[in-house]
């Protein structure tokens, strides 16, 4: 199902702890914008974007886990699931896809020997593009490897299915990235101007260009 924006009001975001934890911090409230839900097979996805971010109670960092409360215009009250932010500009973004399909943690590697350009299908531009490495739990919070990038969407050429990941040509880096680190999250903006995202990636190469997939569907 393809997911219809719904404008909603009087939206609070907050920061996401763990749930077993009595923490709560308030990152903005009294704002307004779209929330829409969709589904495409084993997955859902959820948006959230803020046109009005009312007023502004503690920072909001790109990559950073949040969640939601509101209410449409007809006055229905929601929560959304726990979300990335993937702008945290005067308009933040916030997104989700959750796959329901049970899924293999691989421990050790991603099963890909492939490190070249030509062994990937390019399948559109990425701009904006924001490279994190999650903390494993129980730490809240991420470090950033790139900011304000330039690539590519990639595919793998072989493999049944496919794997997916960000290819990342151009940008600003911090700190040494090595292949088989893990926790990755990526976002970006494709050449129509919509938000990308995806998480629990895995460095592939970290030269130049930089390369990060990860297993589809997951």
């Amino acid at each position: 199902m393809q997911a219809i924006p719904v404008k909603v009001k009087n939206v609070t975001v907050y920061a996401y702890f763990n749930p077993l934890e009595p923490l709560t911090e308030v990152i903005l409230k009294g704002a307004s914008g779209t929330y829409a839900v969709g589904t495409l097979m084993m997955s859902s996805f959820y948006n959230l974007n803020i046109d009005n971010d009312g007023k502004k109670e503690n920072p909001l960092n790109v990559h950073g886990k949040y969640y939601a409360t509101g209410e449409t215009e007809s006055g229905h009250k929601f929560t959304t699931p726990w979300m990335y932010c993937l702008d945290n500009s005067n308009k933040p973004e916030f997104g989700r896809t959750i796959n329901h399909k049970p899924s293999v943690t691989d421990t050790t590697d991603i099963g890909v020997t492939a490190t070249n350009k030509a062994d990937y299908i390019t399948l559109g531009p990425l701009t904006d593009i924001t490279v994190s490495q999650l903390f494993p739990a129980p730490a809240i919070g991420q470090r950033i490897l790139i900011s304000n990038g330039s690539g590519n969407i990639i595919a793998t050429r072989i493999g049944t299915p496919h794997e997916m990941g960000v290819q990342v040509d151009k940008g600003e880096r911090f700190g040494q990235m090595t292949a088989g680190m893990k926790n990755i999250i990526i976002s970006g903006k494709t050449k129509d101007g919509s938000r990308f995202s995806q998480i629990n990636c895995t460095v592939v190469s970290g030269g130049d260009p930089a390369i990060f997939l990860r297993e589809f569907p997951n």
